[in-house]
């Protein structure tokens, strides 16, 4: 299985969709990552620009099987967006991979039997479309293309939140799995959704598009496999359910469930608690001194815009 990660640097560079109290930090947990997930599978890939290659392989010395500067072709794109870098990632894949994001440690490998599902992420998370004030704005968004007079949304979207109840969506610290065939379907259609020329005027209302970075990738995610679950293309299909490293939203979170998987996912307000950077930074100078300096020097040149 290939470890894939995606860094698409014009939202990073503006903070969207990472929040880290300093670059140095964000630099610490990408090294990090990379270092703890290449131990469990050393067929590594990024998917960047040539800004992210300049960056993590050329500042911060990170080694990769391969790398692709698939997101060149992102630029011009609005950087409210930042779930498009990981969308693309996914739709290049063509053997059984999983993506982990920049703030995510694979202390241990994945169990085999997530690595051999066809499609699994990291935790389930319930929302109820009616909510206007949850994470997951799907009737604002579902009202605003009719609103703008244009739109489009896949009939994957419609039918999964079609009615009242809560629904699941998938948390995609990682994400990953066997069948590229419906990882690739799902990628482009969340690509499609936030791309498409009949949805701009509807996009173009939103002045901060991102909590619809959910629905284009965790929701959708969700939608496809139910899709693909009601109407088969194959017996495989009937089947299909997304399989999650945890059990629950909150597990991952918990001390003592996350270090029994071995996983460590330090999610928004861990990337400003200054104790938990002060314990990456730790670990990084205690297990990689070479790449924490190059860490330090980065965060020095980038500070000084230079």
């Amino acid at each position: 299985m290939r470890a894939v990660w995606s860094f698409w640097t014009e939202p990073f560079r503006r903070g969207e969709g990472s929040g880290w109290l300093s670059p140095y930090h964000a630099y610490l947990a990408w090294g990090l990552s990379v270092q703890c997930a290449s131990r469990h599978y050393p067929d590594t890939m990024l998917v960047t620009d040539d800004a992210g290659v300049e960056l993590l392989v050329g500042k911060l010395g990170l080694k990769f099987t391969h790398v692709s500067r698939e997101l060149n072709r992102l630029g011009g794109r609005s950087p409210d967006w930042w779930a498009l870098g990981k969308l693309y990632a996914y739709r290049m894949q063509t053997d059984p991979f999983v993506h982990i994001d920049g703030d995510v440690f694979l202390w241990k490998r994945l169990p085999e039997e997530l690595e051999t599902a066809p499609v699994f992420a990291q935790s389930p998370e319930q929302f109820d479309p009616d909510n206007a004030a949850g994470y997951y704005p799907v009737r604002a968004v579902e009202r605003t293309f009719p609103a703008a007079g244009a739109g489009w949304l896949p009939d994957a979207w419609r039918r999964y939140t079609d009615g009242a109840g809560t629904r699941t969506a998938s948390c995609c610290g990682i994400v990953g799995g066997t069948r590229i065939d419906l990882l690739t379907e799902f990628a482009q259609l969340g690509i499609r959704i936030a791309e498409v020329e009949s949805n701009a005027p509807g996009w173009a209302t939103w002045g901060n598009k991102g909590l619809c970075n959910v629905l284009i990738e965790q929701m959708m995610l969700d939608a496809v496999v139910a899709h693909r679950r009601t109407f088969p293309r194959s017996w495989a299909d009937a089947t299909l359910r997304v399989q999650h490293l945890f059990a629950e939203a909150a597990d991952p979170y918990d001390a003592a469930k996350s270090a029994a998987v071995g996983y460590t996912h330090l999610i928004s307000s861990a990337k400003r608690n200054r104790e938990v950077l002060a314990d990456l930074e730790a670990r990084v100078c205690r297990d990689f001194p070479e790449l924490a300096e190059r860490c330090r020097v980065a965060a020095l040149v980038t500070a000084s815009g230079t």
